[in-house]
């Protein structure tokens, strides 16, 4: 059983924009369980970065 989450940031200079992508992938044999979790932490990891976002820029 495994599973990824990927997030990638990137920064158009030229638009002066972030932009977040982000992928998930599960074997065959995941369970409904660890879908669930994956897709929770991908959901608070974007909420949080969303709360972080300020003017334009990312707060360490």
């Amino acid at each position: 059983m495994a599973a990824r989450l990927e997030i990638i940031i990137s920064f158009n200079e030229d638009l002066n924009k972030h932009h977040v992508e982000y992928s998930t992938a599960f074997t065959s044999c995941s369970t409904h369980e660890e879908r669930q979790i994956l897709t929770e932490l991908r959901t608070k990891l974007l909420a949080s970065m969303d709360n972080e976002y300020v003017g334009n820029h990312y707060v360490n």
